[in-house]
């Protein structure tokens, strides 16, 4: 593999991504490879089982590394959780009047002393630790200046962003990963880098708010004149929805199929129908009303939604903030949910955005889902920020005597990756995919699942059943 290489890893609540990309010449990310992989022991950002954890790292990793021929061992890893937190602090310095010519023009040095004093700054509990600190405005005499070398003035003062996390938390995470033999480059919270993918720079200058609906957490990342002004996590994601749903009494194997295929984010704007269910483990229908799914959603949605609009109080933005409102996440393709929203936040302009700025044209190939925005912007961050180290090794081709090579598996695309979790979960629970309004005649809507028909088991035990009737001397029986 030639040129820059960038690995990228998003340990989620509910999958673990991992991403290699090649820089281009001209800055673009040329993606190589994503998987995904099914996660467990993963509560709204913490790591709360190593070893389940870990066994999902290896596996992706592994399965990325065979598809590449390549040796993966630095990562660019994102960080999330509502351990991650912003603080603004303000101070200020007297200006030298370093030139000694009493106009008191700010210079480097004065700039420096002021950097100096906030990096100096003490945490309160030692339990967390500076992740990151960023000027957000400058003052001089009071005044906002957007550069202050060369300014007249007597005090300098700024506003700093300070981004801190747990040391804990992030201490479990890399850990993790080394045990997998993944060193961490560096860690980036998702809230920083989310808007990377998905935001043009006239939504980052004039204003915009990045919510990315992931799993287990949502986001929340407010831009304000080009740079990230607040960042917040939020304990919430849209699995709570799956978990809503099966309290209404839906099996949970039909669950996801149902958000997924017959849900919507407004009660109002849903047909009044009813889904039908043959379960196989009762064997009596089961049916929910389409409206009564959809008001499910809605009302974790709108629950999320007043979270978000709270967090952006918080942030204190002013009056003249017109910001537009970015969805993004697995938990944006959901119908209607810009209008929700919308609704919610008083905001008109809420769009659901897909990862799609800073790559080739082959990135197409390979990110057909929203829900890789995270493991995409880190992507982008860790080609602005400098290689990780990825080793060539031999294929499986080179390696083995044999003359017969084994079909390498197909990891390329999201597409491949949830037909193989889908076909797994398919045949553990014994489920079949709901049939879409389509392709029913029927009134109601059947979902089907639970037991198998019409197979090669099935057709074989039926001609034996005749067998057997016929060697008895049923006359009435067919023939075969």
């Amino acid at each position: 593999m030639k040129g820059k290489q960038i690995v990228a890893v998003d340990v989620g609540s509910s999958n673990v991504v991992i991403a290699v990309g090649a820089v281009e010449e001209d800055g673009r990310v040329d993606i190589l490879g994503i998987v995904s992989e099914p996660l467990e022991g993963v509560n709204a950002g913490r790591v709360e089982n190593d070893k389940m954890v870990g066994d999902a790292v290896k596996s992706a990793k592994e399965r990325l590394e065979q598809r590449l021929g390549i040796k993966i061992t630095e990562a660019y890893a994102g960080l999330a959780g509502d351990f991650i937190r912003c603080v603004q602090v303000t101070d200020h310095v007297y200006v030298q009047d370093e030139l000694g010519n009493g106009c008191n023009q700010i210079t480097e040095r004065d700039l420096e002393d002021l950097d100096r004093r906030m990096r100096s700054v003490k945490l309160p509990d030692d339990r967390e630790e500076i992740i990151t600190i960023e000027p957000l405005r400058y003052k001089v005499d009071d005044k906002d200046v957007a550069v202050p070398v060369g300014a007249y003035g007597h005090v300098l003062a700024a506003t700093y962003n300070f981004i801190l996390t747990d040391r804990a938390m992030r201490e479990r995470l890399r850990q993790c990963l080394l045990r997998q033999g993944i060193k961490v480059k560096e860690f980036v919270p998702n809230t920083l880098i989310s808007y990377l993918a998905v935001a043009t720079s006239e939504d980052i200058e004039e204003g915009a708010i990045v919510i990315d609906l992931g799993g287990g957490l949502t986001d929340v990342s407010v831009l304000m004149e080009g740079k990230v002004r607040y960042i917040a996590s939020i304990p919430l994601g849209v699995n709570a929805l799956n978990d809503d749903i099966r309290a209404y009494g839906i099996p949970a194997n039909y669950v996801e199929n149902l958000k997924v295929k017959y849900g919507s984010a407004l009660t109002e704007e849903t047909i009044d129908d009813k889904i039908v269910f043959s379960t196989a483990r009762h064997g009596t229908p089961k049916n929910i009303l389409r409206r009564n799914l959809a008001a499910i959603i809605e009302a974790r949605l709108t629950e999320i939604a007043e979270w978000v609009r709270n967090e952006i109080k918080d942030a204190r933005c002013g009056s003249r903030f017109n910001p537009i409102v970015l969805l993004t996440g697995g938990g944006a393709a959901m119908p209607n949910i810009e209008k929700l929203f919308a609704r919610e936040l008083g905001i008109d302009d809420v769009r659901s955005v897909f990862p799609e700025y800073g790559f080739t044209e082959t990135m197409a190939e390979h990110i057909t889902t929203s829900a890789y925005a995270t493991v995409a912007s880190l992507l982008i961050y860790g080609a602005k920020r400098g290689s990780c180290a990825v080793a060539e090794r031999p294929s499986f081709a080179q390696r083995t005597t044999e003359s017969y090579t084994p079909p390498a598996r197909s990891i390329a695309t999201p597409e491949s990756e949830n037909n193989i979790h889908k076909h797994k979960e398919e045949t553990a629970h014994e489920t079949i995919q709901p049939i879409t309004p389509e392709t029913s005649d029927a009134d109601d809507i059947e979902v089907e699942g639970g037991k198998e028909s019409n197979g090669f088991l099935g057709w074989m035990k039926e001609k034996f059943e005749k067998m057997g009737s016929a060697f008895a001397g049923n006359d009435d029986e067919q023939e075969i």
